[in-house]
């Protein structure tokens, strides 16, 4: 099995996130060419401590974090506490409002939203929410 987070020289080039990703392979392709759509870019890039991860932007800020998971793709949003509101007011599932008011901050008073993205029809919220970050102050 191909394991991103201990192989640098095994790249997340997309036949190799197919084996990794499964079923879910489908939504990760519509999501990555959704996008372009945003304005945003993605790139993967090692890190000694978490392999490789995506990373989305938009100029200098960061729109979220992506990790190739067996089975999934998981993503996470980080949002400060100005923008926490923001996001419960959201039009995106209850489930996901419920965990990210149940989910305390860290250290650095950052709240994070980790959604595991198995098929497409997990892609609305996702949209709405990339749409929101790259508003966000």
């Amino acid at each position: 099995m191909i394991d991103f987070k201990k192989d640098k020289n095994i790249e997340p080039s997309d036949e190799n996130l197919s084996i990794v990703l499964g079923n879910s392979f489908s939504a990760y392709k519509t999501l990555a060419d959704k996008l372009a759509d945003f304005d945003v870019d993605l790139e993967w890039r090692f890190y000694r401590d978490g392999g490789w991860l995506a990373k989305v932007t938009r100029k200098k800020k960061t729109i979220f974090w992506g990790e190739a998971v067996k089975g999934h793709l998981t993503i996470a949003f980080n949002f400060n506490e100005r923008n926490k509101q923001g996001v419960l007011e959201l039009d995106i599932a209850d489930d996901l409002k419920r965990m990210f008011s149940n989910t305390p901050p860290n250290g650095s008073k950052i709240t994070s939203l980790k959604i595991d993205i198995y098929s497409e029809s997990e892609l609305p919220d996702v949209y709405q929410l990339i749409d929101y970050k790259k508003r966000a102050k």
